[in-house]
């Protein structure tokens, strides 16, 4: 995988300039006159929402953001659906309840990754070894201690170990920038990954299949999934427009000023640890009720940190609810849009599309939509 993504990028990296070309003339050709029309669809329902999205503002604007009518609309229509899915949509594709409820996990995973990386600005390649530790962790538990623990015990020390492990990779990537915070990051998670497999009692590649599933029941399955993710969201969104979020964000844009003003960037940094790990614990359990089961492919591999990623990316870095978007569009584009292609075939078009959207559209897709729907009624976005 890793290796498709250096091949596709060195070739687009040969033509930027046709690309840019190509995107110019797609704008202004294509793209443009869509968005006019849009704008006079849309227009409408922005207006008829701004009584709603003043008494939004008033009372919650602080604390989330300030929007628009139709951002609002947009929030409460996307919240709609996704609260009601468990009723519509078993009866639009068979296997979309399941891949909503895998999305719901890999969102909390890219929201985790994006407080701490896309905010700080300092990149990580090695979240999945959180999400691992979790998983382990309870899997352990449950394997080597007493296969009746409740949840309410194992969750806790799970939760627990992810944030333990991060802190122990936080620690000494303090004093390191850039491509060297990277680096290590990325080794933590390869250390990680041959530890599952150098010892038997921690599995190996089989893993452990002692954990249950919370249910089988696909509707139910899906709520244990979609709650913690939407409190997650709702949490990470307030704490990043607090205080804290701005420290984040001027650490990325000049950690030398924030030192001069008499913050320490470290104590920052080790707190945008502490908020990615815990929420990575907490998708790291969800992730063992959904599979049942615990093994180094689907919890460590250095693979599943590029994915988080490309969710950030894709949907929006240091935007919290972009990731989110990210991640359900890429969860149901590989496993919805692209069912029957082999897995090769299928993670081919995703970085794909990843490339694309990095070269024309940095922000992100959703950060983009967001701001558009806010210039529709002149709002602030």
């Amino acid at each position: 995988m890793i290796s498709t993504i250096l091949l596709l990028g060195t070739i687009l990296s040969t033509v930027p300039g046709r690309l840019e070309g190509v995107a110019g003339s797609v704008r202004r050709n294509v793209l443009l006159p869509i968005g006019r029309g849009l704008d006079r669809l849309l227009a409408p329902i922005d207006r008829a929402m701004v009584p709603a999205a003043t008494a939004y503002n008033h009372r919650f604007g602080r604390y989330f953001g300030e929007m628009s009518g139709l951002q609002l609309a947009f929030v409460a229509a996307s919240l709609g659906a996704l609260l009601t899915a468990g009723a519509w949509a078993p009866l639009v594709l068979g296997g979309l309840l399941r891949t909503l409820a895998l999305a719901s996990i890999w969102a909390i995973f890219a929201m985790s990754w994006d407080i701490q990386s896309g905010y700080t600005g300092y990149i990580s390649f090695g979240h999945s070894a959180l999400s691992g530790a979790a998983g382990y962790t309870m899997a352990m538990l449950l394997a080597h201690v007493d296969p009746a623990l409740p949840l309410w015990i194992t969750a806790p020390l799970s939760v627990l170990a992810a944030l333990v492990l991060g802190l122990l990779i936080a620690l000494p990537t303090l004093r390191l920038e850039g491509p060297y915070f990277s680096l290590i990051t990325f080794v933590a998670v390869l250390l990680f990954y041959r530890l599952t497999t150098a010892f038997g009692w921690l599995g190996g590649i089989p893993g452990f299949s002692e954990p249950d599933v919370f249910t089988w029941n696909p509707v139910v399955r899906y709520y244990y999934m979609l709650v913690p993710m939407l409190l997650i969201a709702a949490a990470l969104t307030f704490l990043a427009r607090s205080n804290l979020g701005m420290i984040l964000v001027a650490i990325r844009e000049n950690e030398s000023a924030v030192s001069a003003a008499g913050i320490d960037p470290t104590k920052f940094k080790i707190w945008s640890f502490v908020l990615s790990s815990i929420p990575m614990g907490i998708g790291g359990v969800l992730l063992v009720g959904f599979t049942g089961n615990v093994d180094p492919n689907t919890f460590v591999v250095a693979d599943n940190s590029i994915e988080m990623i490309a969710m950030a990316v894709v949907g929006g870095m240091s935007s919290i609810l972009g990731p989110l978007g990210g991640a359900f569009f890429i969860e149901i584009f590989s496993h919805e849009v692209l069912h029957g292609f082999s897995t090769p075939v299928r993670y081919l078009f995703l970085w794909t599309l990843v490339l694309l959207v990095l070269v024309f559209a940095r922000d992100g897709l959703f950060r983009r939509i967001w701001h558009r729907l806010g210039d529709v009624g002149g709002g602030e976005g």
